[in-house]
C-alpha cells in the first residue's frame, strides 16, 4: 500500500539515494527537505518525490521522480498534496519546468498552463536548480495559480 506524506530530516539519506538513482540533483535538499512530498510503499520505501523550492510568494516544483510502480492516480494525489502544502505555506503560484511535451496536457489538467519565459519571475529563472536544467534541454515553463 502506498502512502503520501511530507518529508522530514530523517528522510534525507533515503531521498538522496532515490534522487541520485534517477540522476536528479540533490543540491539544496538538506535545507528544503520539509518542502518535499514523499510517496512510499511499506515494503520498499520511497517510490515517488516532488519538492517545492520557495521563492518569495512563488514556488518552483522540482525533483519530480516516480518509480515504475507509481500509477497515474498516485501522481495526481502527489500533485494535489503538493498544491495543498503550497497553500499552507501561503504561496500564490507554483511553477514547473518540463522537457517532456507528452506531459504538458497532463499538467494542464492539474491547473498548470504554459508560460513564456519572459513572464516567469527572474528569481524563479535564476534558481540554481533550474539553471542546471535549462542548460541541458529545451524546456517548457508552466504556472498554476493557487
Amino acid at each position: 500500500m502506498k502512502k503520501l506524506r511530507e518529508a522530514t530530516k530523517e528522510d534525507q539519506w533515503a531521498m538522496q539515494v532515490f534522487l541520485r538513482q534517477a540522476n536528479i540533483s540533490t543540491i539544496g535538499l538538506e535545507e528544503k527537505i520539509e518542502d518535499y512530498i514523499i510517496l512510499e510503499e511499506e515494503e520498499t520505501g520511497i517510490c515517488g518525490t516532488i519538492g517545492i523550492e520557495k521563492v518569495d510568494k512563488d514556488g518552483l516544483l522540482r525533483s519530480l521522480v516516480i518509480g515504475p510502480s507509481v500509477k497515474q492516480m498516485h501522481l495526481l494525489q502527489m500533485f494535489e498534496h503538493t498544491q495543498q502544502h503550497a497553500r499552507r505555506k501561503e504561496l500564490d503560484r507554483l511553477f514547473l519546468v518540463t522537457n517532456k511535451n507528452d506531459y504538458i496536457q497532463f499538467f494542464e489538467l492539474l491547473g498548470f498552463f504554459p508560460q513564456e519565459i519572459h513572464n516567469v519571475p527572474k528569481k524563479i529563472t535564476q534558481s540554481p536548480h533550474l539553471k542546471e536544467t535549462l542548460e541541458q534541454q529545451t524546456c517548457t515553463f508552466m504556472m498554476c495559480k493557487l
